[in-house]
């Protein structure tokens, strides 16, 4: 009879472990399925961003091949405000090749997403960021005769 009692509490710990092994493995699968779904989005809101900043900078050519003096060019943004209810900010930022945009949580800077521009620094200047939670989010294109310079504003 103790052997049975022993075997059977033997049997019980081995299935407690293997309870808690699976979720364990289950805990870890959601918070990587979470934390790619969270890139994802905002690599979908770069791209976005991306799309406007080539657009503005195509308008702004035309206008400086047409003659123009000096102009500025604004478009505003519609972001979504949070991304899986997080809050996130966007930044220029550059390499000697490229300019490049990168989103990052506020509250947890370990998940970002870095997307290249293909815009060489030395055809043009690229600066300033963007906050989710701005009403006012803008791209604006600035030439003044000489320069050519894109800003990113909240």
């Amino acid at each position: 009879m103790p052997s049975e009692y022993v075997m059977y509490l033997s049997m019980l710990l081995v299935g407690a472990l293997a309870i808690a092994g699976i979720s364990a493995t289950m805990m870890s699968l959601n918070n990587t399925i979470e934390n790619r779904a969270i890139k994802t989005e905002l690599e979908h809101i770069l791209q976005k961003i991306s799309e406007v900043i080539h657009n503005v900078r195509n308008e702004g050519q035309k206008e400086i091949e047409q003659g123009a003096q000096s102009f500025d060019l604004i478009v505003m943004l519609n972001m979504p405000q949070k991304v899986q209810n997080e809050e996130y900010k966007v930044e220029v930022t550059s390499s000697s090749a490229s300019y490049y945009l990168k989103a990052t949580l506020v509250h947890q800077t370990n998940v970002n997403v870095v997307i290249s521009l293909q815009i060489s620094p030395n055809e043009l200047s690229i600066s300033g960021s963007l906050s989710s939670t701005s009403s006012t989010n803008k791209v604006m294109f600035s030439y003044d005769g000489q320069n050519i310079e894109i800003f990113l504003e909240s």
